[in-house]
This record gives C-alpha cells, structure tokens and sequence, in this order.
C-alpha cells in the first residue's frame, strides 16, 4: 500500500516516480513505519524505540531535499498514511492528530540543523572525513552516522581509513564525562533522600498506578519524573486529560493512602520481574537483577515497579499532618507526552 503515499510525493514534489524511484521509496517505506511506531505511543528520542523512529523520519526527511521538498513534507504526508490504516486500524484514526504532531514536531527540529549540516559536510569534500568530524555531525547537528556515511557516498566524499574506530573513541569519551555528570545524583529524580522526598516518591508510583486504572490504560508509560521537596512532577505517554478524569485520578490516589497499603520490595532476575509483570521507566535499560517495589499485598497490590527506592513503609504516612494529594497542573510536556504536577498538602 505504498503507492497512495507515493502519489502524494509525486503531487508535492512536482517529479516523477521513475526518475526518482529511491527517495520515493525511502521516504513511503520509513514514514509508513514511523506512523505506526507513534500509533504505539514511541516519540522520537536518542534511546531503543525512539532512535530507530528519530533515524527512520529524518532518513525520510533527508530523501525529500532530493525531491525538492524541504517544508510542510510530513504534515502534508502523514495524513495520507493515516487516511490507507485508518479503516483497518481503528487506534490510527483514534489517534491521528497526536501520530501527526509527534511526526511534525520532530521534522521541524531536525529542518533546522539539516540545512546546516549539509553545508557542514561540503567543507569535507576535498578533504575527506574523519571519525572525529563524523561525530561532530552526529553530536552538533543530529546526523547519525549512518545518515552521514550515506550522504557522504553520494556526495563522493572520502571516509578515513580508521573513521569507525575514530568515531567509537569519541563515542566513548562522551559516554565518560555522561557518567561523570552523573555522579552523586541521586536515582529515581530524586533531588534528595529526606522523608519529603521518600513521600513523594511513593505518591508518584501511586499516581502512574491511578492513571493507567482511571484511563484504562495498562501501557502507559513513565517517561520521566522529578521530585523536590515542594512537590513531584510525573511525564507519561497520553492524551489531555479531562477535569473528571483528574479527579478521578486524585481520588483514586486518596483512597489508596487512606487504605495505608504496606509498601516492600524485594530482588529478582530481570527477566523475571518483567514476566511477572513488573513496570519500568520507559527506555530504561536494567542489568542482570533490578529492585521492585509493590504498593500493597495479597490480592490487592496496586502498584508493581522497577525502581531503585526510596520510599516510605506504607502509605498512610502521605496523609500525616492531614495532608491530601491534590494535582496542581496537568499540560504538555512535548508532542504525545503529558505532565503532572502534585502536591501533598
């Protein structure tokens, strides 16, 4: 079912299939595949699911400069593929506005380094390209290197002999000063280990728990979460929520901490905990054993999740004092991704 996608490049473009079979192909075969990957709720990101479709769009992107396409590409196309799937699969039509702007939000980030970086890569053309200048494509202007190379071959652009190996040093090299950056924080995005804090944490297990029964939505997802000692702040993959279903979810919250649920964990094979059915971030990657939380037991386990800890011993300790979890906002964080801000008060 290419062809409809194709039909509409040939409008746009003003060319013809014949004489540019390729990019006509790459780009219906690539964004056909992105549409779907949305559909899923996959964002464009630099980890797992969300590079391969990040790569697969701005391969596609990159093809629709040979067509002569270079604005307005995918809200004029993507439309097309959901209008082919829409009647097969409904969760297309369902959530067609949402698959369309995750798509366009990245093609329009991407269009303003691509410029750039082409006329990067020009200033290689006598000199050739070297690992290090093919992860400066990669770190400054968003190029993977598989994008690279191939621009560089049809450019007749020369790679150095040892470009692989100059490149995965350079890799390397970032990766330590990540992990340097990184020391000392604390995991979980926690901002610290006082008992505020440890409240917080186990408020936001129970809110991730809340939304996916209030939505019916068994795979939403955490796509992060940070947590002060003012308040918590939970990202998570769905549409706007009504006033009725946030405060469905904040009730829910309640009942949970009037129940005063005891809250363990306890230590599995990876693989294990997640046959047994246990939640992680999204796009986190465990090693060989992780640490899962339950939040209530016996029949009654509301919330079952990967997670480093802290937390509190059992949920009644959220409402000392008379506190409340109360959701102080509810709003876009970026395309397909939604933000809550809760405050225990």
């Amino acid at each position: 079912m290419l062809w409809p996608i194709i039909e509409k490049l040939q409008d746009l473009s003003g060319k013809d299939y014949a004489s540019h079979t390729e990019s006509m192909r790459v780009i219906a075969d690539h964004l056909r595949a992105a549409t779907f990957m949305a559909v899923d709720g996959c964002v464009p990101s630099n980890k797992e699911q969300g590079y391969v479709m990040r790569r697969l769009l701005r391969r596609a992107i990159r093809y629709s400069f040979d067509l002569g396409i270079e604005q307005n590409f995918l809200q004029e196309v993507v439309p097309t593929i959901a209008d082919l799937y829409e009647a097969d699969f409904p969760e297309v039509k369902n959530n067609r506005d949402n698959i369309i702007a995750v798509l366009v939000k990245e093609e329009k980030a991407f269009r303003q380094t691509l410029r750039k970086g082409l006329r990067q890569m020009q200033r290689y053309i006598d000199d050739g390209l070297t690992g290090e200048e093919l992860f400066t494509l990669y770190d400054t202007f968003g190029f993977p290197v598989e994008l690279s190379t191939e621009e560089a071959y049809k450019q007749g652009i020369k790679l150095s002999d040892n470009w692989r190996d100059e490149f995965a040093k350079k890799m390397d090299e970032q990766r330590q000063r990540s992990k340097t950056a990184r020391k000392g924080q604390f995991s979980g995005g926690l901002e610290g280990h006082d008992s505020i804090h440890l409240k917080y944490h186990t408020a936001t297990h129970l809110l991730g728990a809340a939304l996916r029964k209030v939505l019916n939505a068994p795979d939403l997802q955490q796509h992060g979460s940070n947590i002060t000692t003012d308040r918590l702040r939970f990202d998570f993959n769905h549409d706007k929520l009504t006033p009725e279903e946030k405060q469905a979810v904040e009730d829910q919250v309640n009942a949970w901490i009037d129940e005063d649920l005891p809250v363990s964990f306890a230590v599995y094979p990876t693989s294990e905990a997640l046959n047994m059915g246990a939640i992680g971030a999204f796009g986190e990657r465990y090693g060989d054993e992780v640490k899962v939380y339950s939040i209530g037991k016996d029949d009654n386990v509301v919330s079952f999740e990967v997670c480093g800890g802290p937390h509190v011993e059992h949920t009644g300790v959220l409402a000392e004092d008379g506190k409340r979890f109360k959701i102080t906002k509810e709003e876009s964080s970026s395309a397909g991704i939604r933000r809550i801000k809760a405050v225990l008060r």
